[in-house]
């Protein structure tokens, strides 16, 4: 049998089997509480010791649409994992306690116990509720890794299992509780590799550069009260020219006859208002209003009113675009003038919560690290953060490039059954990560793809890039990131000695994105920039620099650790600087020549993969940031003057 038709079976096997696993339904025992114990890790970082069920991740969780009425339901749940061909139900007996957020496979979760693609991992914990006539009542998960069924008592919510493992989803349970004390069940499926998820840097056996699997809950779970008739999501768009800002509501409930009323904030202050008896606003702010940028990250915060329904959000007035220089070289603009971008790659693990970082503060300390460094930008690279880690891009100010999570992709290959599968469950997670994340000022533009193994194959490709610049052109498109890059009829690469000839793309189709992204490591390098897409240098460096005490594999250098281009004229800190600088030297040159951002991998080691700025555990920085703010300095003072 081919694997084709192995994956496919196995798939619809697990999905008979989710739904045997839930028609049986047998009592549930408890096991007894003994006290969160954190599992055992070679590192863990100050934020994961001081964690507690107490503790654990209490901020609100969606803070662009922030409401009064909600329950943090983080904390310790019983758990078990069962086998997918022996479980007849639901779990007989619990296997103890897990803290919620942290994936099963953390150290912070309590657990510490990795979940195989033939088993089921499952939640329980009771829940309190109180629902009232006019109201409705909200179940929301922050992500979850990567088939999710859902039951109140014995009846399942999900009509059929949740797919995906990155972005957020709700579930309307008003229906489905009772007055006071309800049983919330929570079943998972994660096969981690193949078939169609986007799992990352996800791998069943971590090497290099993919790490430890991530499954079952790894954000925050949380209920909330909402009226009748309530404002589901929004859409911002900000106008420096116009000294405007709009707003677009989606509503669920009743239609008719509801006001929408907009108060715009400053320091307290309210600055702008606005009214309409439609789901479409736009407010006027008064001539002096304050631009965003990393340099000043002014927000402005806003109350909002729809019919009974009432939120606060923030937003910053900024534009940023793709246009020529007075040299006739394409560069990026911010605000109306040119703007490189220097930035790090940034995976967003952590030794001791995995894809979950231990805290918030935790997270606000890699993005000041950055500022303090001299960075202006990050690329989030293949991962969806909290909600609140872009909040804190907009209000410490820092550029965010946004991965789509990559899947198993096969650029160049014929179109399959599975390849049309695999695309179609990618573009509705990249659709639903720009809903969720597209109100963030800071993210300027959008990598719906990191190298081949994440493409699949050139037309879908060239869709895939289409479909974002015209579901959101208020901002850029990245893509594709490195490897192979679909233009002219050619299939560019970084790959040294590698240009093959492919068919020409359908009429009508973009032009691969608004960038033209090489990953050369020990450049650096680039692409000649064109009139249409910037030169932009996705990765490079990846400067390997081992620190005893604080590597994930072993207490010395040679213990199989691993850095891109090795680790022999960088193992010193005067070599890692020294070997640093050359490059922003020739990185320099690039600039020059029209080279627009760059990358520079990567924010921390991560593993076995030490090409960090910080350590695995964050207690090490391994450069001066002073020396570093000034050789960044020196990049950005290439930049031309306003035409």
């Amino acid at each position: 049998m081919s694997m084709k038709c192995i994956r496919r079976n196995e798939h619809q096997r697990s999905l008979e089997m989710m739904k045997l696993a839930t028609a049986l339904l047998v009592p549930i025992f408890t096991v007894p509480a003994f006290g969160y114990v954190k599992a055992k890790v070679p590192l863990m970082t100050e934020w994961g010791e001081n964690v507690t069920p107490q503790n654990a991740w209490r901020s609100y969780p969606r803070p662009q649409l922030e409401r009064k009425g909600w329950t943090n339901l983080n904390g310790e749940w019983d758990y078990a994992v069962t086998s997918i061909t022996n479980t007849p139900g639901r779990p007989r007996r619990w296997d103890g306690k897990i803290l919620v957020p942290f994936p099963i496979e953390s150290a912070l979760s309590g657990v510490g116990r990795l979940l195989a693609p033939h088993e089921f991992l499952w939640y329980t914990r009771k829940i309190v509720c109180d629902p009232r006539p006019g109201e409705r009542i909200l179940l929301h998960f922050g992500a979850v890794d990567f088939q999710t069924m859902v039951f109140i008592g014995h009846d399942e919510v999900t009509d059929v299992p949740h797919e995906g493992g990155q972005n957020p989803f709700t579930l309307d349970i008003t229906d489905f509780v009772k007055r006071g004390e309800n049983e919330l069940t929570v079943c998972v499926w994660d096969p981690t590799e193949g078939l169609t998820n986007s799992r990352g840097k996800q791998c069943l056996n971590p090497h290099e550069c993919f790490y430890t699997r991530v499954s079952g809950i790894w954000q925050t779970v949380w209920m909330e009260t909402v009226p009748e008739t309530y404002v589901e999501s929004y859409r911002i768009e900000t106008d420096i020219d116009a000294g405007e800002v709009s707003f677009e509501f989606k509503v669920s409930g009743a239609e008719g006859g509801e006001n929408v009323e907009v108060r715009v904030f400053d320091d307290g202050e309210c600055v702008a208002s606005g009214r309409s008896s439609g789901r479409r606003l736009k407010v006027r702010l008064p001539e002096d209003f304050r631009l965003w940028s990393p340099e000043s990250p002014h927000l402005y915060t806003f109350k909002a009113k729809y019919s009974d329904d009432e939120f606060t959000g923030s937003f910053g007035m900024r534009k940023f675009e793709k246009r020529k220089d007075g040299n006739g070289t394409l560069r990026f603009f911010l605000n109306g003038r040119p703007y490189f971008l220097m930035g790090t790659l940034d995976q967003g693990w952590w030794p001791d919560g995995l894809l979950t970082p231990p805290s918030e503060e935790a997270m606000a300390y890699d993005i000041k690290m950055l500022k303090a460094c001299g960075y202006n930008t990050l690329r989030k690279h293949i991962k969806v953060e909290p909600l609140q880690y872009y909040a804190m891009c907009d209000r410490l100010g820092i550029l965010v490039v946004q991965d789509l999570p990559s899947g198993n992709g096969d650029a160049g290959s014929p179109r399959k059954a599975e390849t049309i599968r695999r695309y179609r469950l990618q573009r509705q997670e990249l659709k639903e990560m720009m809903d969720s994340l597209g109100n963030f000022q800071s993210i300027v533009m959008w990598c719906p793809y990191n190298e081949g193994w994440s493409q699949p194959g050139e037309f879908l490709t060239h869709s895939t890039l289409d479909f974002v610049r015209r579901y959101d052109p208020s901002r850029l498109v990245n893509g594709p990131s490195g490897w192979f890059d679909y233009e002219g009829g050619h299939l560019l690469t970084s790959r040294p000695g590698e240009r093959r000839v492919t068919e020409h793309r359908p009429e009508g189709v973009c032009e691969a994105g608004d960038t033209v992204d090489m990953h050369r490591y020990r450049g650096p390098d680039m692409f000649k920039a064109n009139d249409r897409r910037v030169s932009f240098l996705g990765e490079f460096g990846g400067l390997g620099h081992p620190v005893e005490g604080h590597l994930w594999r072993g207490g010395k250098n040679d213990d199989g650790n691993w850095g891109y281009g090795g680790i022999e004229d960088t193992k010193t800190r005067k070599g890692l600087e020294r070997t640093y600088l050359a490059l922003l030297d020739r990185l320099a040159e690039n600039v020059k020549a029209g080279l627009g951002g760059a990358i520079y991998t990567q924010t921390t080691d991560v593993e076995i993969e030490i090409n960090g700025l910080l350590t695995y555990d964050r207690k090490v920085l391994k450069f001066d940031p002073e020396v570093l703010k000034k050789a960044h300095g020196r990049i950005y003072g290439l930049m031309p003057v306003v035409p």
